[in-house]
């Protein structure tokens, strides 16, 4: 009864710690100064995501790493094409089309959800555009101000920012550009859990929907 009793407290404290896990939020920091790094806080732990110890490893060993991912990668897409295949000869065209809409749709809202739970609390983003020549750095730097700008202020519609530094220039007089990035930000587990959720669930009911159908 005594290892019973154990191992039923084992598991009272792994349910408790899944549960503070939910809802706490996750840190996390972003830095680019040439090599990306990525670090994680749980429940005050840090944990480092890149880079990792096998970025250290020979490249032949990546090569075969990436040949495998590559094999996998093929055989998911293989799998969702003949799904795709079956569902159009079962469904007809105008039913998988528009079961295919329903997912996309379902898909935004979530992936709406789940940018709703990010709070950045830093953003820091510095970044020198240059070229061959002057009037190639120009028409670069317009071009990195066109994508840039927009986007961030697409992100802000959706995503909390507290703090944001940002500085690019064109680099007239640099041999060639740099970029530094530093992001800070926290994340509700709770609420991207619920979002992909509710993302199952929607899609479980909608094929649900058209098998009847």
């Amino acid at each position: 009864m005594t290892v019973l009793y154990i191992l039923l407290g084992l598991l009272g404290l792994l349910i408790l710690l899944v549960l503070l896990a939910l809802f706490v939020p996750v840190y996390a920091r972003i830095r680019y100064d040439g090599q990306l790094w990525i670090s994680i806080r749980v429940l005050g732990i840090p944990l480092t995501l890149l880079p990792t110890a096998a970025d250290k490893k020979p490249k032949k060993k990546k090569k075969d790493k990436k040949s495998k991912k590559t094999k996998s990668g093929l055989s998911k897409g293989a799998a969702l094409k003949k799904e795709l295949s079956a569902s159009f000869r079962r469904d007809g065209v105008a039913a998988t089309l528009r079961y295919l809409q329903e997912v996309a749709a379902a898909a935004a809202r979530a992936l709406d959800k789940t940018l709703r739970a990010i709070t950045v609390d830093r953003l820091c983003l510095e970044m020198l555009v240059a070229a061959d020549e002057p009037s190639k750095t120009a028409v670069r730097y317009g071009e990195v101000c066109g994508v840039l700008y927009p986007a961030l202020t697409t992100l802000e519609s959706r995503v909390t920012f507290r703090q944001r530094h940002l500085r690019v220039e064109p680099g007239f007089l640099a041999e060639k550009s740099d970029v530094y990035l530093d992001v800070r930000l926290h994340v509700w587990v709770f609420r991207v859990v619920g979002a992909g959720l509710g993302l199952l669930l929607r899609l479980m009911s909608d094929k649900e929907v058209t098998d009847n159908g």
